[in-house]
């Protein structure tokens, strides 16, 4: 298997990984170009290939996490096992894992890999982090979003709910992409490696910050307002007179005079009360219900009209059955084919990274367990002017 080019053609990545977190960091890098070695348990590998069978008998979440990445079995608690893993660290770029917590340690030390390749870029996600009291948890999204206060802040009071993606798999991933990149421009300055640490639980506090600060810094306990907004209103669904839901996103208040102004709601325009969005929040239940008592009497169509020739903002409330087949997606050619190992062909969405013209449209592969495992080794240490012995 060639990696395809792009910005990152030539960089070589050992991911011992699983699950969602380094797998979709991982896959951003391979999106890019690189070359993303996968080492996986003999016999079940990566468990993510058994979360379920949507996509013609494989799992969704593997065959969106995994396609362009080459597998490769090792036992890495036999000696063979870790010596091949060392061979493929000699020539690598970056060393990215998100195995339980001290796992890695195990298996080949910080110093090791130091003496065995100084320039290697090391990056580990895990829960909580290196240190603290909670660092030797292991973690799974659920786990992480109920302690860093996001399900509690998502419901409605008393009704907690969990989104419907992984968001502390999904920000971790992204936050190890970026500080990976960082950490390789570092080492064109300082001709050594770096060692990154992302937290699950940090990437999620860091996006709790607002409702963090509110609370540290004002004493505020902001109620969590399920489809609305915490903190600005009106922001939030409405439904319309043939029944479309349309989210509407007040964000200023020379909006909220346009709303008012299309909605002919000129008595709640007038009042000094609501002309700032502090006011608004105070008398919430009175701006919500008297926008959604004039959104009731417009047909979808000509209240999509009215709001985009005033500029406030508006959207579609879809279900995932209008996003698989949306005119956006469409227009821009968002889905490209991805091959299974069986040989069948399915279309996944393209990686969102638009930039300098490039534009991958090389058909990836999903790999078979272990498919790579000789290739891998042979190119790599080839490369090298390695004899495997």
């Amino acid at each position: 298997m060639t990696p395809p080019s792009g910005p990152l053609t030539g960089l070589r990545v050992v991911a011992l990984e699983q699950a969602v977190a380094a797998p979709l960091c991982s896959r951003h890098l391979a999106d890019l170009g690189a070359d993303v070695v996968k080492i996986e348990r003999p016999g079940r590998g990566d468990f993510a290939r058994e979360y379920d069978t949507f996509v013609k008998g494989m799992a969704s979440h593997f065959v969106w996490l995994n396609y362009g990445k080459r597998s490769v079995v090792l036992d890495l608690k036999s000696p063979e096992g870790k010596s091949k893993l060392l061979q493929l660290l000699a020539g690598a770029d970056v060393f990215l894992s998100n195995i339980s917590p001290g796992a890695v340690e195990r298996i080949v030390s910080r110093d090791e890999l130091e003496q065995l390749n100084p320039r290697l870029v090391t990056c580990q996600i895990s829960g909580y982090g290196p240190s603290g009291p909670y660092r030797d948890r292991k973690a799974f999204d659920l786990l992480v979003q109920g302690e860093a206060g996001v399900t509690a802040n998502t419901g409605l009071p008393g009704a907690p709910a969990k989104p419907g993606v992984s968001l502390a798999d999904l920000g971790a991933g992204i936050y190890a992409a970026t500080s990976i990149l960082a950490a390789l421009r570092a080492r064109d300055n300082s001709g050594r490696g770096e060692h990154v640490h992302v937290s699950m639980f940090d990437v999620l506090a860091e996006w709790m910050s607002p409702l963090l600060l509110a609370e540290r810094e004002g004493g505020v306990d902001i109620a969590p307002a399920g489809t609305r907004h915490a903190t600005i209103t009106p922001y939030g669904p409405y439904v319309t007179a043939d029944d479309v839901t349309l989210n509407i996103a007040v964000q200023n208040d020379r909006q909220w005079q346009l709303l008012c102004e299309v909605l002919e709601l000129r008595a709640l325009a007038d009042d000094d009360r609501l002309t700032a969005n502090s006011g608004r929040l105070t008398h919430r239940g009175v701006v919500e219900g008297a926008v959604a008592d004039a959104v009731i009497e417009w047909p979808s169509a000509n209240l999509e009209q009215a709001l985009d020739q005033v500029g406030v903002p508006w959207g579609r409330m879809n279900g995932t059955i209008d996003v698989a087949h949306h005119p956006q997606l469409e227009a821009d050619g968002r889905w490209r084919p991805v091959s299974l190992p069986a040989g069948e062909t399915v279309s996944v969405l393209a990686s969102p990274f638009r930039f300098g013209g490039y534009q991958d449209q090389v058909t990836r592969q999903v790999p078979s367990l272990g498919e790579h495992t000789e290739e891998a080794l042979r190119d790599w240490l080839a490369t090298e002017g390695v004899v495997n012995g």
